[in-house]
């Protein structure tokens, strides 16, 4: 059962999920979206042959070239908040930790540590290893994004798969299966697939490139929870529970 002090960090690791743009008002504003292209967006999305796009292409451009204010509107803000979740998510639950002071949230917190660490890898690993060019270099759209405008030489063949995509699931997932609360997983899922899709949308990422992000992120998460008792430390695992997950079934059981 989660403790109020558990609760108590769970909510803080929240208000940084969902809000982090308050505090990383700095950050999100270097990433602030710029007007859309003039030249590129009306050829990519007037194409008069989809039928001829691969399912990749056609939904790019379902995403990359909606119009509509609520869905743009969130995914604006999705990909404002990403970076500063990204760099303030395991601060803050460390920080909840410690003045908690509660080992099962210690416990917590060094799975989400691991977890972001091993994403990274794999996703920067991959990213490097495949060399798929992002969709602005190959197809006829430009990119929305600060940091891809124009196109860094570096950035423009790191297309696979999305790392915001993967860790925003990673964050989410560990989380979420340390305190399988409503409002932990609801919020916190409609963030991480709002990060996702503004890859998408921003026109930096294939949906396949998110989807393979999502699905790595995830996958980690339930790696090193499942085998947390292998991955935490000693000193934690007597009120983490660790020691008795070795063979035991991975079950995520959401409390309301």
């Amino acid at each position: 059962m989660v403790g109020q002090r558990g609760i108590g960090g769970s909510v803080l690791l929240l208000v940084v999920l969902i809000g982090g743009g308050g505090w990383g008002h700095g950050l999100a504003q270097q990433q602030s979206l710029p007007s859309s292209p003039a030249s590129s967006e009306p050829r990519f999305c007037a194409d008069a042959a989809p039928a001829h796009r691969s399912l990749d292409v056609r939904g790019l451009a379902l995403v990359y070239c909606t119009t509509t204010p609520g869905l743009t509107a969130p995914l604006r803000g999705a990909h404002a908040t990403a970076r500063p979740v990204f760099y303030g998510a395991v601060p803050a639950a460390w920080i909840g930790a410690g003045i908690s002071q509660d080992p099962s949230l210690v416990a917590a917190a060094y799975r989400l540590t691991v977890t972001q660490g091993l994403t990274l890898g794999l996703v920067v690993g991959t990213k490097h290893a495949v060399g798929r060019p992002r969709p602005y270099v190959d197809r006829p759209l430009a990119a929305r994004a600060d940091r891809h405008t124009p196109p860094a030489p570096g950035e423009a063949h790191l297309s696979f798969p999305s790392g915001h995509a993967g860790l925003s699931a990673a964050l989410v997932t560990s989380w979420s299966l340390s305190y399988p609360r409503w409002y932990v997983i609801g919020p916190g899922a409609l963030w991480a697939t709002g990060v996702a899709l503004s890859r998408v949308y921003l026109g930096v990422h294939y949906p396949s490139d998110v989807l393979a992000g999502a699905v790595l992120g995830t996958g980690v998460a339930l790696l090193v929870h499942q085998l947390r008792g292998l991955v935490t430390p000693p000193s934690l695992r007597a009120s983490s529970g660790a020691q008795q997950v070795r063979a035991a079934p991975l079950v995520l059981r959401i409390r309301f």
